[in-house]
């Protein structure tokens, strides 16, 4: 699935996409980013503010990713890719 600039993340590895304003409410969802990005495991795409961010998992390694686009956006997408029949 295709999540900003040229990067892509495989439907498997997707643990969850959310919101930026929405979920940065939240004093756990703040100490997470903060920990991702003191740990250098947190990736910014966005030329401008993130509106969204993308948590993935692969084997031994977590990331996240902010992205420019929006998490209704980049839902979609997850749909639209488990419904042609990837493998996730």
């Amino acid at each position: 699935m295709h999540i900003g600039s040229s990067e892509t993340v495989k439907d498997r590895d997707l643990l969850g996409i959310f919101d930026i304003d929405a979920a940065t409410v939240s004093a756990d969802t703040r100490r997470f980013l903060s920990r991702m990005q003191g740990e250098y495991k947190a990736v910014n795409l966005a030329a401008d503010l993130p509106s969204a961010f993308v948590v993935t998992t692969e084997a031994y390694t977590d990331r996240v990713y902010l992205t420019a686009l929006s998490a209704g956006a980049l839902k979609k997408r997850a749909v639209v890719t488990t419904k042609r029949g990837d493998k996730r």
